[in-house]
């Protein structure tokens, strides 16, 4: 069993499989690359569960925020709010997140979830920031693994 000192992101992540594959500083955007396996679906494996949609919405934005902080901010969601297009099916899928605005205490973010070319779903997010010390442990977003716009 973890202590809390030592848990530092859902270990269902790690189900899930993300790896980030563009940050652009300038856009305040980034891309990322999850695998949505097929316990993580409903309808004989055919529709992913709305909750594992929600999820990847919700840490695609929180990474963004995250990496153009290099690790110095956390957030907490004040609101998460998920339109669903069309119904997932398992497999790679990629969100695009991207930070709308900004302050000292509060982000506004957006993402996007596709398969393919279609829009799965949407989603939008209002965080509280908070500083993290010591910084997040981002050794997993390391520049040789995506790569970065500035």
């Amino acid at each position: 069993m973890s202590l809390p000192s030592e848990i530092r992101y859902a270990k269902i992540q790690e189900k899930l499989k993300p790896s980030v594959t563009e940050l652009n500083r300038r856009k305040k955007s980034l891309k990322v690359d999850w695998v949505i396996p097929i316990e993580f679906c409903h309808t004989e494996g055919t529709i992913a569960h709305g909750g594992t949609i929600s999820f990847i919405l919700d840490s695609s934005m929180f990474f963004v925020v995250d990496l153009l902080n290099k690790g110095k901010v956390g957030g907490l969601s004040l609101a998460l709010n998920i339109q669903f297009f069309n119904p997932c099916p398992p497999g790679q899928v990629n969100a695009y997140a991207t930070v709308l605005k900004a302050g000292k205490n509060f982000a506004f973010t957006q993402c996007d979830l596709i398969h393919g070319k279609e829009i799965m779903a949407s989603g939008t997010q209002q965080m509280k920031l908070f500083p993290k010390d010591p910084p997040s442990d981002n050794s997993w977003f390391t520049p040789e693994k995506f790569s970065i716009i500035d």
